[in-house]
């Protein structure tokens, strides 16, 4: 779920009260899919529960241009290219209790 503007139809992220026009505001569903905006391989683990090397990206969603969201790509980083089409799951980050978004490739 993305914010939404009521009067634009605009989505926004982050999340605000009020859209760039001033209208209200709403949470709507999103599809998941979008693709590989921009990329890194970490290699120095930082994120429990994902071994090194992993992928971590900013995914361009398919709702709107310029709609990005960050999260690991669940993928072999030799294979990860900008461009490439992936959806989003949410996954448990170790035992923390919270949970955020992971990307896994997908085929067009």
């Amino acid at each position: 779920m993305l914010c939404r503007a009521d009067d634009t139809g605009e989505w926004i992220h982050p999340p605000q009260e009020l859209s760039s026009s001033g209208g209200p505001t709403h949470f709507e569903e999103v599809s998941g899919r979008g693709k590989v905006f921009s990329f890194i391989v970490v290699r120095q683990a930082t994120v429990p529960g994902h071994e090194v090397p992993y992928v971590v990206g900013i995914i361009e969603l398919d709702e709107q241009s310029g709609l990005r969201l960050t999260g690991i790509i669940n993928a072999d980083p030799e294979i990860v290219e900008i461009g490439a089409a992936v959806r989003a799951k949410f996954s448990d980050i170790g035992s923390s209790g919270f949970r955020a978004p992971e990307f896994d490739l997908i085929s067009d």
